[in-house]
């Protein structure tokens, strides 16, 4: 993966993942305030922002982030079926 090269008027990383899990590197000016934090884009990307040196810690934070929100989403999605299941 190719970090690119900020300036003083860009100075962060944006790191984006696309819907099909790839990543795209690019200096922005841009801040989305943290560690804890990020954004999700209309097209289906999404991601955050990291000085370059930040950029591995703010990756693995945010992979973690996602992974935990998907878990959230299946076990309500396991409830709804057990619920449905138990219905008929």
């Amino acid at each position: 993966m190719k970090i690119p090269k900020t300036t003083t008027d860009k100075p962060y990383i944006e790191f984006r993942f696309d819907k099909n899990g790839k990543v795209k590197l690019t200096a922005t000016s841009d801040w989305w305030g943290g560690i804890n934090c990020g954004f999700h884009s209309t097209n289906g990307t999404r991601g955050n922002t990291c000085l370059p040196k930040d950029l591995d810690r703010y990756m693995a934070a945010y992979r973690k982030r996602e992974i935990r929100e998907i878990e959230r989403e299946m076990a309500v999605l396991q409830v709804k079926l057990e619920r449905l299941k138990s219905t008929f």
